[in-house]
């Protein structure tokens, strides 16, 4: 259903670094980092090809009852053949989703690559009524 999931958030000197990685690994298990030194910050990059990646997501956007607000990021950030959306990285770091990226550390960013994006939004965050998914 996808190519590829990239997470990536920035790391900041008062941040410790392997709590962001929890954060990430929090939301898409099974990421593989590298990190690139950028001075006063480190960005940290996770990828993945793992077929199962994006099961986590799928579980908290129907246990925390938000597929109709998941759909609506996924949503606006398709591009082509990515869906991009930017979650707040101290939520994830609970295990959490939250799309409110306003955070003085900045959000973690996930890219999907796919090349059937609706097929995607569909599974991970059908449309619903009265919280059900009708799709």
């Amino acid at each position: 259903m996808f190519e590829e999931v990239e997470v990536e958030a920035y790391v900041y000197p008062t941040e410790d670094i392997e709590k962001v990685k929890k954060a990430m690994l929090n939301l898409i298990p099974g990421l593989e980092f590298e990190a690139f030194d950028k001075g006063d910050y480190i960005i940290l990059v996770g990828k993945t090809k793992n077929k199962k990646a994006l099961q986590r997501l799928y579980e908290l956007f129907r246990g925390q009852a938000i597929l109709d607000t998941a759909r609506a990021f996924l949503e606006d950030g398709y591009f082509g053949e990515e869906i991009i959306i930017k979650v707040h990285k101290q939520v994830a770091y609970a295990g959490k989703v939250n799309f409110n990226e306003e955070s003085p550390l900045g959000p973690i960013t996930i890219t999907i690559r796919t090349k059937d994006p609706q097929r995607l939004m569909k599974w991970l965050a059908p449309r619903t009524k009265d919280g059900v998914p009708i799709e």
